[in-house]
């Protein structure tokens, strides 16, 4: 869903730091299984990272790990007694994403969960009340993983949705790419609400994908 990467991604990236080896082996996985259009870019990974500190996260769960990249930026926002659920459910993804994370995982700080995701998220509850959660899964059903996030984040924490523009979609642009009906009834449905609920601050940061982040108030 990436485009081509504009003057100012590349120019702040020019600012960034290189990604360290875990993350070049997390594109590298997703670049062989040809999904690495999909992977967030690095000034994505930096917004939430900079959410993530903000808030002091400790605990997170995260709905879509694909190979990892996201969730090795995740680990390294938090502290070291601190742990990220990953959601994916894809087995292949799942090995691929282990290889990258191998070493968080053995150290307890991640956790890669196997499964549907709103399956998983109903075991997950009891681990909660979570500092944060970022969703980047099944598109059709980002309203449902919202809804969780908003039972499931404590006061104070965040919530972060990649990918709300849907290339355009959700204001009638489909001259990028083709989205069901039902994605794009979805994704405006949790817009919305995110701007309408009273116990939410939230805005949409304009990225190339549209990247919304809310912070729980109540």
């Amino acid at each position: 869903m990436r485009k081509v990467k504009s003057d100012r991604y590349s120019y702040i990236e020019s600012l960034s730091e290189p990604e360290d080896k875990t993350k070049e082996k997390a594109r590298n996985h997703s670049q062989q299984i040809g999904l690495d259009a999909i992977s967030l870019s690095v000034v994505e990974a930096r917004l939430i990272q900079f959410q993530l500190q903000s808030v002091s996260a400790k605990k997170v769960v995260e709905i879509g790990t694909l190979t990892g990249l996201s969730a090795s930026y995740i680990l390294e926002a938090l502290p070291q007694d601190g742990k990220l659920w990953t959601i994916e459910k894809s087995p292949q993804h799942a090995e691929l994403a282990e290889d990258v994370l191998d070493t968080e995982i053995k150290a307890g700080r991640c956790q890669i969960v196997v499964d549907d995701a709103q399956k998983a998220l109903e075991g997950l509850s009891a681990e909660g009340p979570f500092d944060a959660v970022f969703i980047d899964g099944n598109k059709a059903a980002y309203l449902n993983y919202f809804e969780w996030a908003l039972k499931n984040t404590k006061v104070g924490g965040v919530i972060i949705a990649d990918n709300v523009f849907l290339a355009g979609s959700v204001w009638g642009d489909m001259s990028a790419q083709k989205f069901s009906e039902k994605q794009i009834s979805v994704l405006n449905q949790m817009n919305r609400m995110a701007f309408q609920n009273k116990s939410l601050s939230s805005v949409i940061i304009p990225t190339e994908e549209g990247m919304l982040v809310c912070k729980k108030l109540s």
